[in-house]
């Protein structure tokens, strides 16, 4: 009986060690926090350079700040399939430059291959939203199973096509149809129309079968365009170059590519 009691102390000793220990392990744990309110936007921005591209992730804070040139304070940490990346705070500048408008921060990930990446983003030490980044020859895509603390608005970037020139011809005046008319068919002549696929590009967007290219006027007439050209660049830039030099004002014009190239 002594020896029978014996063995059941020591049971309970046991259980009472792993209960313990477990409790130890799991203060230790990171803690998740749910319902955090909004604070930061996530955007994805591919960098186009002539031999490259560069995945890049912009931070902006939801609410404005007072002075235009606040940052976000963040760590970013890469493996060989995962990132992590926290966000620590808002920092104020030394020297306030003024106005109203948002913290801001630009991460460089670098040009990737395709595949899928681990991804971690977190607030502080109490916020972690676990997904993955997926990379491939079309798009990037961020798909976190949580968003606590932040807004992903576009989880899909779609990727710039290769050898692609890009922009738009707009004018105020009637007066003016005929010139911008003009100058779109020349730039036309350069290449083939591109058939994108439908979504947003970041430098343009491609959206109910239109085109719409970013920084373009939102009053007046706005003609877009987008080709695939493999000549030289310096060729397209003259046009541009000529047409600025006889019809200024009267007609803007902008143009891209996907070497990084602008005119």
């Amino acid at each position: 009986m002594k020896q029978l009691n014996t063995i059941r102390w020591m049971l309970v000793g046991i259980v009472a060690f792993v209960l313990v220990g477990c409790k130890l392990e799991s203060l230790q744990d990171p803690i998740i926090v749910t319902n955090v309110e909004k604070e930061f936007y996530i955007n994805l921005w591919e960098e186009l350079y002539p031999n490259t591209r560069n995945l890049r992730i912009d931070l902006q804070s939801i609410k404005n700040q007072d002075c235009l040139n606040y940052t976000i304070d963040y760590k970013w940490e890469a493996a060989a399939n995962q990132f992590d990346l926290s966000i620590n705070d808002i920092t104020p500048p030394a020297d306030c430059l003024p106005g109203i408008g948002p913290a801001a921060a630009k991460i460089g990930v670098g040009d990737l291959e395709n595949q899928f990446f681990k991804m971690k983003i977190g607030l502080g030490e109490t916020v972690v939203n676990e997904g993955q980044l997926l990379v491939n020859g079309e798009s990037y895509t961020l798909q976190m199973d949580t968003e606590e603390g932040i807004i992903i608005p576009e989880k899909v970037l779609r990727r710039v096509p290769n050898n692609s020139v890009w922009g738009f011809v707009a004018y105020q005046n009637s007066a003016d149809q005929s010139t911008a008319s003009a100058l779109l068919g020349e730039l036309r002549t350069f290449g083939n129309p591109i058939s994108l696929t439908e979504g947003k590009y970041g430098y343009f967007s491609f959206l109910d079968n239109k085109l719409l290219v970013s920084g373009a006027p939102e009053t007046g007439q706005v003609s877009s365009f987008i080709i695939e050209y493999e000549g030289d660049q310096k060729a397209i830039k003259e046009v541009v170059d000529n047409f600025r030099a006889n019809h200024a004002g009267s007609v803007s014009i902008s143009v891209l590519t996907s070497t990084g190239e602008i005119f």
